[in-house]
């Protein structure tokens, strides 16, 4: 007997049901959408703002250690220590291996293009990490230096021979008056060699102020075969808390269980330790500028696409209660009708509710498809990559369209069971 009244309630006054669950239908949509957004965002913005950059220096232990005189830092005076390049592989065995990104190798050196002292850098452009078990590891400077302009071409690695192929800092192709295509020849402590510019790279940085060569030839022209400076690493990580600080002032001060977290979530200063332990002689440290911006940026993306579903939310259940409350109040005499004739205000509310129940799982369910379309679209849109799909989501939606509706429903049914009946019915 209900479910004959409820399906008869239902086909009355359909351009009123329609729109209540048109309006469930957008909500939902536009919810989902910016859930997806919100849960794909951390990782793919993570990912963006390497871009921008390494987040780990890699460094020998002496030129790690600052040298203060008098509470200033002042120049080392000990010769330049270097790390060994054939170490580089163990990058890809350490526990956060998978969040390993890009390394970059850095070897500098001094010498002289003509009769004009420059200084040389020598970088992997395009490189490959044997992983056991795997395929090799791609990574270089034209993999995680997206950041630097260059005008002309990347070059190739390769080793020390006739007509290097390398880039040409902006600032320093300036002093030098060359472009691409130019030969320059450089005298280093080692030899002599030809260069062919085959790009000038604007990098913001002391690079604009060198020639970066192919980390061997730069090895070679440096009479350090296998060795480098410093190496930059792009690490997809977590942005720290207050964890960080207590590790860094007393590793002994964390707690088992804070200990766990820390080496079991993947912090910059918890990655950038563990590859300190695996490379020998090495001191790693976090790119604080880098780090700290990432947190920031990414804290306040979550927190605001999480802020527009919850206030798509409030508009999507305030846009549905206006319209349920008009549809109330038109069926003022059904409902006082209802209740002469001997209706309790039990099933009379529970009629309502049910009609309520199917425009918000049929909104919800109709929205679970748009909603992550709608989300897979936007994220292709903003970052340029596949999402993920959110099978949670699709299962949440009819849950928020029967929350949305009945939350709605229940003010204006109660107000319509609590009026005066005999006045109602007599046109008052």
């Amino acid at each position: 007997m209900f479910f004959r009244l409820l399906a008869n309630s239902l086909a009355r006054r359909m351009s009123r049901k329609l729109l209540a669950a048109f309006a469930v239908w957008v909500g939902i949509t536009l919810i989902l959408a910016f859930l997806a957004v919100s849960i794909d965002v951390g990782d793919k913005m993570n990912r963006e703002l390497q871009a921008f950059g390494s987040n780990i220096r890699l460094e020998p232990v002496a030129a790690s250690v600052p040298v203060r005189v008098g509470g200033h830092d002042v120049a080392s005076t000990a010769p330049p220590a270097y790390l060994e390049e054939r170490d580089l592989v163990t990058l890809k065995r350490i526990f956060w291996k998978n969040n390993i990104l890009g390394v970059v190798p850095r070897l500098w050196t001094r010498g002289k293009a003509g009769e004009r002292e420059v200084t040389l850098l020598g970088v992997w452009f395009e490189h490959k990490i044997p992983v056991e078990g795997g395929e090799p590891f791609a990574t270089g400077a034209m993999r995680v230096y997206k950041h630097w302009r260059v005008q002309g071409a990347w070059p190739s690695d390769g080793s020390a021979g006739e007509e290097i192929p390398s880039l040409v800092g902006d600032s320093l192709a300036r002093k030098l008056g060359v472009r691409p295509g130019d030969k320059i020849r450089v005298t280093a402590p080692s030899g002599v060699a030809a260069i062919t510019v085959a790009g000038i790279a604007s990098t913001g940085g002391r690079e604009d102020d060198a020639i970066i060569f192919p980390l061997a030839a730069a090895q070679a022209l440096a009479g350090l075969e296998g060795k480098y400076s410093e190496a930059d690493i792009s690490a997809l990580t977590t942005p720290e808390n207050k964890l960080a600080g207590k590790y860094r002032q007393d590793p002994k001060s964390l707690t088992p269980a804070e200990y766990e977290r820390w080496f079991c979530t993947p912090y910059p200063g918890s990655v950038a330790a563990e590859i300190q332990k695996s490379v020998p002689g090495s001191a790693a440290r976090v790119v604080r500028k880098v780090s700290e911006t990432q947190g920031a940026i990414l804290t306040r993306i979550e927190g605001r696409m999480f802020l527009l579903a919850m206030l798509t939310l409030v508009a999507c259940g305030l846009s549905v209660a206006g319209v349920l409350t008009s549809a109330v109040l038109e069926r003022r005499a059904e409902v006082a009708l209802m209740q002469a004739i001997g209706a309790s205000r039990e099933s009379v509310l529970l009629l309502f509710l049910g009609e309520g129940a199917v425009l918000g799982l049929a909104g919800g369910l109709l929205a679970a498809a748009t909603g992550s379309f709608l989300g897979q679209w936007l994220v292709r849109a903003v970052f340029g990559s596949e999402p993920e799909l959110h099978p949670a989501l699709a299962v949440l939606s009819p849950f928020l369209g029967l929350m949305i509706v009945l939350a709605g429903s229940v003010w204006p049914v109660w107000q319509a069971l609590n009026q005066d009946t005999a006045a109602v019915l007599h046109g008052n």
